[in-house]
Parts: structure tokens; sequence; C-alpha cells
């Protein structure tokens, strides 16, 4: 069906200090990858709703140096509220980052979902997972193994949990 833009969440993230912006979105992309149901496209075909893991491996991590501003902090959040007010095709990506400078030596990362593939608390686990990656790369370290599963993984725990007992309770409540 339509879904607005009320169900794109959004999560802006300070860094204090330089940023290599090549080495960010190398991490983002990188995360993106481990991250399938991130990348789930949403799709019909003759009535029937289905799901699949895209592969973007060119997705664009937009760049705004907003440090002329006069307040550049809330420039920032100004054009990364209009990121998270502008609709995001069902089949995809339903993902959008953005990097604002807003010092010298500070910056904003923007990330924005639709909530049909993340909710607040993987948000959170995605930007954790962005910043140990990208500390990984900048310092020439193994990067940790991913915890993120499979999208088929999600919907098979999903299904089983809505074929439970767990799930007829929690409907009840």
């Amino acid at each position: 069906g339509q879904s607005g833009t009320e169900w794109q969440l959004g999560v802006l993230v300070r860094f204090d200090g330089e940023i290599d912006r090549a080495l960010l979105e190398r991490a983002i992309r990188h995360v993106m990858q481990e991250a399938e149901p991130a990348r789930a496209a949403i799709f019909e075909v003759d009535g029937q709703v289905y799901q699949k893991a895209i592969d973007y491996p060119d997705f664009e991590v937009a760049f705004h140096d907003v440090s002329e501003s006069r307040h550049p902090v809330q420039e920032a959040r100004a054009i990364a509220s209009s990121i998270q007010r502008t609709p995001m095709p069902a089949d995809g990506p339903l993902f959008k980052f953005a990097l604002f400078q807003t010092w010298a030596d500070e910056f904003y990362l923007f990330g924005c979902f639709h909530h049909i593939v993340i909710d607040g608390t993987g948000i959170t686990l995605l930007a954790h997972r962005i910043a140990t990656v990208y500390a990984a790369i900048a310092s020439d370290a193994p990067v940790p193994p991913a915890f993120f599963g499979s999208l088929h993984d999600l919907v098979r725990c999903e299904l089983e949990y809505e074929a439970s007992t767990d799930y007829l309770e929690d409907e009840a409540y």
C-alpha cells in the first residue's frame, strides 16, 4: 500500500575530530553489505508481496559542508530533516546516508531508513557497527566479525514467532 515518510527513521551522530570521508564511506558500504535485512526491497508480483535483499554497491553518501553557515549544526539538522521527509521508493533502496561537516573538526553522520527494514534499536546497532568498522579500517586493524543475520534468517525467525503461542499471547495483550 501507500507509505508516507512518517515511517522513515533517522539517526544523526556527531563525530568530534577530523573524518577521512573515503574511509567512512568504505565503512558504511562494508556494514550495509553485512546488514542484508537493511538492504531489503519490497515488491509485488501477481498480488503477492515479496522482499529481497538487493546489493547497492554505489549508493550515495551525500556530503554537505555547512561549516561556513552562521549556525552549522542547525543547518545540518534542517537538511537531515529534509532528507527524512523525502519519500523512498518501496523497491529500494530504503536507506540514505549524508555526512555534514559543521566545523573543521566536527562532523555529523545522518542515516535514514524506512521502518519496514529497520527499527530504532537496529539503527543504533548499525551506527555502532559503522563506527567499529571505521575505527578498524583507520587503524589498519582487522574488522571484527559481523553480527547481522541474513534476510532469510530474519523472515524465518518472524514466521516461527507468528506460529508460536507467544505471538498469540502478545497479540491478545
